[in-house]
């Protein structure tokens, strides 16, 4: 199955409802270049190999890099767990329990708090692999 990556137009829209969501308005982008970072990289090839050869890699990047690299003026970290969420999803994934996004946000300040390594996204991947199953219908 070829993987469905997030585009511009879906993180920029995923940030402004996520800050709409909680009374905000001041959404968009913060940095044009950590935004094309976050959305090219996870398909990024080298030497012939994936640089993030799994679902759960890719998602962690989205969600370590929104969340390090500030990329929105607001609700970074909420729109780093929401993109993650959504790429997983779109890609034949589903939470197992929607109760967890309730308590995900003490994860993602977490990894707001680590250090901005491999290390800490094994970490995320390894937490968005514990909380999802794949979709029936995929």
């Amino acid at each position: 199955m070829k993987l469905k990556y997030l585009t511009v137009q879906q993180l920029i829209e995923i940030n402004k409802q996520v800050v709409l969501q909680v009374g905000g308005t001041n959404h968009g982008v913060q940095s044009v270049e950590s935004l094309h970072v976050v959305i090219e990289q996870p398909a990024q090839i080298v030497f012939g190999h994936e640089l993030y050869p799994t679902i759960w890699l890719k998602a962690a990047f989205i969600l370590q890099k929104i969340t390090k690299k500030h990329v929105f003026v607001d609700g970074n970290k909420r729109t780093a767990l929401m993109a993650s969420l959504y790429f997983v999803n779109q890609n034949g994934y589903q939470l197992i329990n929607n109760k967890i996004v309730n308590q995900a946000g003490d994860f993602v300040l977490s990894v707001t708090n680590s250090p901005d390594n491999e290390e800490t996204m094994q970490q995320i991947a390894n937490w968005l692999q514990e909380i999802h199953k794949k979709s029936p219908s995929s």
